[in-house]
């Protein structure tokens, strides 16, 4: 049986074989935390043509259903189908175009001169077999021959109960595992010339979830994995899903969620490179401090309360058993320190894998995605901030919304004469959404062609069909072909002109802050997961980035996951990560009665104040 997709892919199903299944087969990966179980309630897809035979409906509304949404797992073809996979649904596993994008990051590593020395120490001991004269216990043996090298532990119950066998099935000569940050011995194991174990770099966004499947043993990235973040089905930004975890009683299945996220990404990865998860070793999670918290399930409710203090900045090492996260148990979880309520362990990584803490030249640091972060200064100082830009530059809140991977459309041009668009599409295949470089492109290019004015609102008098009246009111149509349209409507619009003018007025607040001028900033480095694919000259006209020389620009790009990257491999990077929180100054903006006034000038295409976009102005006017 054929099953095809709205770009044209096409696979088989065998008889008998759930849709689910046969996605598996051919290497389409898609959410399923239950394992193709029906109790998740995560594996949906929407079956356009064609019959299917539905065993069980799961979760689903009656809404969902009657739009053609089935669980995947659940549901067998009885014929050829075309079915369309959710954005949400998807799983993005080995990822060519994102794996190439890793390929500097051990350059970068090499830069630090740090050595490799993961979260898990092995430490090779030789120890004399008890006798009738040397018959002390096992940890007492144990210990003698740590107190020699001067290296105290403490034993966990779980250590204990493997440590006879393990001394003896291995004739007493072993590597002792050990954890440096929590002091902890984690087991014995027989000595093997040239281990190779994984480790895993997690970023947890609001929006998205990033995991890098990592040899710790030499620093390669085996494959990159990423999803949305189903925290989102509880509120697209952190304030709603902290109400949600506190005052609906939901921390939880917060937590559950993006766990399962996690989970969902390592179980194809593991399989495409046959590694067994019980060989995955170590972890470190980077996300900002709410995310920190949900994924711990600690208590987030004091982070939106005035003074706005979290529960913890900076997290003891625990295991992966405790997290949920299933790869070998006592595997150690190191998280990225964080620095207030508002600034997290995201921005941290995002300073080590800028290295703007270790330069002379002021910078500026952006990290444009659901939360817009800030942070400005030099190898002496540094000062952060943080603003609520919105989900929408990673897709959620737009109607055709997506993250920047394959099928997204990354960039727009519209004719200033017909008001015909020509599109750029990550991958070069069928588009299958818009990312947030394409959102800015479509925008500014909106506005320079007459189709929105300065205030983002739809010009009546622009003569095109591609304006139309949707079921969200008007719309642009930028993409359509075989019954696919692909539009950005007045709702999504005003989203993104929102979400650039909390980031701009964010940067405006703390430059003032700090008594700098724009022209004062010698480097800006821009962070997000699309941060690849952005046109400066576009961002700058619509008023997102600073009107300052282009040539000052670097984007780097998810330096979340990066950040979590390094601290992986080494101990000297997770001690450095701490170096850059400890040294950052934090800025409440929420509290500065400048702030709103800020945000509403910026709430025009590029600013009410077009003297701070001279050269857009000048664009304009000539």
């Amino acid at each position: 049986m054929k099953i095809t997709f709205p770009d044209g892919k096409e696979i088989e199903a065998g008889e008998g074989q759930s849709l689910y299944e046969a996605f598996k087969q051919k290497g389409i990966y898609i959410t399923a935390s239950c394992g193709g179980k029906g109790t998740c309630g995560k594996c949906k897809v929407r079956v356009l043509d064609g019959a299917v035979r539905v065993e069980n409906y799961g979760k689903l509304t009656q809404k969902e259903k009657e739009s053609g949404l089935v669980l995947a797992c659940q549901s067998f073809p009885e014929g050829d189908l075309s079915v369309e996979i959710p954005i949400e649904s998807m799983l993005t596993v080995g990822d060519k175009i994102a794996i190439s994008k890793t390929r500097d990051l051990f350059e970068l590593f090499i830069t630090y001169k740090a050595k490799l020395s993961p979260l898990i120490s092995r430490l090779h001991l030789e120890l004399p077999p008890p006798t009738l004269d040397d018959n002390i216990s096992d940890l007492e043996r144990l210990k003698r021959a740590l107190d020699e090298k001067g290296i105290t532990l403490s034993y966990p119950y779980d250590f204990m109960k493997g440590l006879a066998d393990g001394m003896r099935q291995n004739d007493w000569n072993v590597f002792l595992c050990y954890q440096k940050e929590s002091g902890e011995a984690l087991g014995v194991e027989e000595p093997v010339e040239k281990p190779c174990y994984y480790g895993l770099a997690v970023d947890i966004g609001t929006t998205t979830v990033v995991v890098y499947l990592v040899d710790i043993c030499d620093g390669r990235i085996v494959d990159v994995g990423s999803t949305y973040n189903s925290q989102m089905r509880f509120g697209d930004d952190v304030i709603t899903r902290i109400v949600n975890a506190t005052e609906g009683g939901e921390l939880t299945a917060l937590r559950r969620a993006v766990v399962a996220d996690i989970n969902d990404l390592i179980g194809p990865m593991c399989e495409s490179h046959h590694i067994n998860p019980d060989d995955i070793e170590s972890v470190v999670i980077s996300g900002n401090t709410t995310m920190a918290h949900l994924f711990w399930g600690l208590n987030p409710a004091y982070i939106r309360e005035e003074p706005y203090i979290p529960t913890a900045n900076t997290f003891p090492v625990w295991k992966a058993k405790d997290a949920g996260i299933r790869i070998r148990k006592d595997a150690p979880v190191y998280t990225v320190p964080c620095v207030a309520s508002y600034v997290g362990g995201d921005i941290v990584s995002g300073v080590l894998a800028t290295k703007m803490h270790l330069n002379e030249e002021i910078s500026l640091f952006m990290d444009i995605g659901t939360n817009g972060e800030i942070v400005i200064g030099n190898k002496d100082w540094l000062m952060t901030a943080a603003c609520s830009a919105g989900p929408c530059f990673e897709g959620g809140g737009i109607k055709n919304g997506m993250r920047a991977t394959e099928g997204a459309i990354e960039s727009v041009k519209i004719d200033r004469e017909s008001l015909e668009p020509e599109i750029g599409v990550i991958g070069d295949s069928a588009p299958i959404g818009i990312c947030g470089s394409g959102m800015i492109d479509a925008v500014t290019e909106m506005f320079l062609s007459g189709i929105i004015d300065q205030r983002g609102k739809f010009n009546p008098d622009a003569k095109t069909d591609r304006i139309r009246e949707g079921d969200d009111g008007l719309e642009y149509v930028i993409f359509s072909r075989d019954g696919r349209d692909i539009v950005l409507t007045q709702v999504d619009i005003e989203n993104i002109v929102r979400a650039k003018a909390a980031i701009y007025a964010g940067v405006s607040m703390l430059l003032k802050e700090v008594g700098f001028p724009f022209e004062m900033i010698e480097r800006v480095y821009i962070a997000g997961g699309f941060g690849n694919y952005i046109d400066v000259e576009k961002a700058i006209v619509m008023g997102m980035l600073p009107d300052i020389p282009r040539e000052r620009f670097r984007f780097m790009g998810n330096t979340s996951v990066a950040g979590a990257y390094l601290c992986l491999l080494s101990e000297k990077m997770r001690r450095e990560a701490e170096r850059v929180a400890s040294m950052m100054t934090y800025i409440e903006l929420s509290v500065k009665g400048g702030y709103m006034d800020e945000f509403m000038s910026a709430m025009f295409l590029p600013h009410t104040e077009m003297e701070q976009f001279p050269s857009v102005k000048a664009m304009l006017q000539g």
